[in-house]
């Protein structure tokens, strides 16, 4: 009795485990290896795991995702955990029954949805929903999506339920169209085999490429600041370097928050693109992780650091540079982005450097360039907004914009409290420095006594171009200045059309640099 118990019980099992299935790809960005993704899909028990491991510059990032379905493949149950560097970063929950979502964020409630027969669909590779769409077997056509991380962002979370175009060329090829977005997918025998996203240059296979060699030579560094503090980084040399050569040596200075030596986000490495496109040309690179991201990374406290900590920082860096035999000591420069571009004349004043360049620069006093760019942001969505999609962002920049107005005139008004958190992250003893050393931005510019390129994009929403154009006048007193606006440029120094690096970024910079050098 109990044999047959076992063969009937053996007869249910194995087609289960025939058809529960664990797939591995490899992921690719411009050709170059980013991670791997490992798909565990069960189709008897409508579930899907996705473990997706991905390499930003130094760090690791990833993405564990567990999806729960019903029988026609809708998302039931979605969870989420985030880690870097093998630590939790973010623990993230969505359930679905039918009619309404329900998002949490470590426990806490985050917006939910009143939406009907939604399909999930998440921004970090998360191949198992391909492959629940696949099962499905949709037709062509337009369908509602959930975009679950959208959700954890309050300025992208009114965007998490969006339109998708499912377009077949055949039962195996179909292309998913979101805004901006295309994702190009290839199954065979029930299997997915390619995903390709074109516009970010991502490559999804699973056949492992070639990997090509690296065209120069990175080392892992750590250098002191000013008060003993260790920065870590990289320094990245061409490869070919004659016996007893100098060359010319560039600093990257990060913009505001804490970033890691790539200035990391999410998909985007902008120092990444261009350590690697300058010593390509030719340069010796130092690049290196900010104070307050190794704190953070290390679990101290970060109260106490303040904005000259990061001047001190980069001067610091220069100061390094001078010591490696191969750097032409007589060639430095320096490439600050976002705030690092705005405290450029602080970190080179006293330093025997040959050039600096201001990528995307604030030119006005930190707290009147808040309200600029929060409230250009809203009158550049308004233009957008007929619709009237964007009315939920609106009204929450208009919320913010009314707080930061507040902070301005306590500002101007010598009432801001050093000891005193502001908007939720900002001790006043730090906003008050930050106002300090940006008070006379543009004057200081026209001051600095080394050649000066600033570079904007005319898609950047945090320090838009209209304020540069609005302050070239003044600027071009200065004679060694050259200013370059670059079409469809967000912020970050990524195309806002295609969300691809800007490679022309590069190539100015190495035009210009053969000029001033």
């Amino acid at each position: 009795m109990k044999k047959l118990i076992l063969i009937t019980l053996s007869i249910i099992l194995v087609p289960m485990f025939i058809f529960s299935e664990t797939y591995t790809y490899y992921v690719y960005q411009n050709n170059v290896e980013m991670g791997s993704i490992s798909v565990d899909v069960d189709p008897h028990s409508y579930t899907g795991k996705t473990t997706t491991v991905l390499q930003v510059g130094l760090n690791t990032v990833k993405y564990i995702a567990q999806t729960k379905y019903d029988n026609a493949w809708t998302f039931k149950e979605y969870n989420l955990d985030i880690y870097v560097d093998n630590q939790k970063q973010v623990s993230f929950k969505s359930s679905y029954d039918g009619q309404k979502i329900n998002n949490y964020f470590d426990g806490i409630s985050l917006k939910s949805y009143e939406v009907s027969d939604a399909i999930i669909l998440d921004n970090n590779l998360i191949l198992d929903h391909i492959f629940a769409i696949y099962y499905k077997q949709l037709t062509g056509g337009t369908y509602t999506s959930f975009v679950p991380q959208l959700v954890l962002n309050q300025l992208t979370w009114d965007y998490a339920v969006l339109n998708i175009e499912i377009k077949y060329t055949d039962s195996e090829n179909f292309v998913i169209s979101s805004p901006g977005v295309d994702q190009k997918v290839t199954f065979k025998d029930n299997k997915l085999i390619r995903l390709e996203i074109p516009s970010q240059l991502i490559e999804v296979t699973e056949s492992k490429k070639e990997v090509k060699e690296k065209s120069y030579i990175e080392e892992e560094i750590t250098f002191p600041s000013f008060d003993g503090f260790e920065l870590n980084g990289s320094l990245m040399f061409p490869k070919e370097i004659q016996k007893n050569e100098k060359i010319p040596a560039i600093v990257l200075v990060h913009g505001s928050g804490a970033n890691d030596r790539n200035e990391s986000i999410s998909y985007m490495a902008p120092f990444l693109q261009l350590s690697e496109g300058l010593v390509n040309n030719g340069y010796i690179v130092l690049k290196y992780d900010k104070r307050n991201y190794t704190m953070m990374k290390n679990k101290q406290d970060t109260s106490n650091v303040m904005p000259l900590d990061f001047i001190k920082d980069a001067q610091a860096a220069i100061k390094y540079l001078k010591t490696i035999p191969e750097v032409d000591s007589d060639k430095i420069i320096v490439i600050g982005h976002s705030e690092g571009g705005s405290f450029l004349p602080h970190i080179v004043k006293g330093e025997k450097v040959a050039a600096a360049v201001a990528l995307s620069p604030g030119l006005i006093e930190i707290t009147d360039l808040m309200v600029y760019q929060i409230d250009y942001q809203i009158n550049y969505l308004k233009k957008l907004n007929v619709d009237k999609s964007q009315d939920y962002t609106i009204t929450m920049l208009e919320n913010l914009l009314a707080q930061l107005k507040e902070v301005n005139n306590d500002m101007k008004n010598g009432k801001i409290d050093p000891d005193k958190v502001y908007l939720d992250y900002y001790k006043g003893s730090y906003l008050i420095q930050w106002s300090e050393l940006t008070k006379n931005t543009v004057e200081e510019f026209v001051n600095m006594q080394v050649p000066l390129l600033i570079i904007n994009g005319t898609q950047d929403l945090k320090t838009p171009y209209e304020l540069l154009k609005e302050k070239e006048n003044q600027l071009k007193q200065k004679k060694d200045l050259e200013i370059v606006y670059i079409e469809n440029m967000g912020h970050e120094l990524y195309r806002s059309d295609t969300g691809v690096f800007e490679d022309s970024v590069i190539d100015q910079l190495v035009n210009w640099l053969k000029k001033v050098l």
